[in-house]
């Protein structure tokens, strides 16, 4: 139920809402405790702009080295920092299906295996996706990209496009 206004009066609480959400909850009101759950904020999504933007900044790179795109995208993925879950302590018989699990039909989540064969276990470090960004890790993600470009020679949009290709997901919301 969504909550458009609220005002406590004289010990009775007054809430405002859509009428068939308001008639389901006060008909199926029961007396007793009630506990008020914390909303979870939702993370705002990268824009398709802007991964269409990045995905023109990999095209180019590529062509200039002389690699494959998704090379030169799972690379700048890894090199983008802090994008990771903390170490995980994986039994050896589980990392292939556990590897398997994280991937699935993401291009760019991957895992990085160090500490290996230890105790039976080797420790594993998930990297997300571009796909699993919010804006700020896009940009991030983008801003290596452009410096990558630039070092080649290759020619970027300028700051303030970068910029308005980020903030227009955050208008659409």
């Amino acid at each position: 139920m969504k909550i458009f206004g609220a005002r406590y009066e004289k010990g009775e609480l007054h809430l405002k809402c859509e009428p068939p959400d308001g008639l389901k909850f006060v008909y199926g009101f029961k007396e007793g405790l009630y506990e008020i759950l914390p909303q979870k904020r939702e993370k705002k999504r990268r824009s398709l702009d802007a991964n269409a933007y990045a995905w023109v900044l990999i095209d180019q790179i590529a062509a200039k080295v002389g690699t494959a795109p998704l090379d030169v995208y799972r690379n700048a993925v890894r090199d983008t920092g802090g994008v990771s879950l903390p170490a995980e302590e994986v039994p050896l018989d589980q990392v292939e299906s556990f590897i398997r699990e994280w991937v699935g039909n993401h291009l760019g989540r991957q895992v990085k295996i160090f500490d290996a064969y230890r105790c039976g276990a080797v420790n594993i470090i998930r990297v997300f996706g571009s796909s699993d960004y919010d804006t700020s890790q896009m940009a991030r993600f983008i801003d290596g990209l452009v410096q990558d470009a630039q070092v080649l020679g290759i020619e970027t949009k300028d700051p303030a496009y970068i910029r308005s290709l980020l903030d227009s997901w955050e208008a659409r919301k």
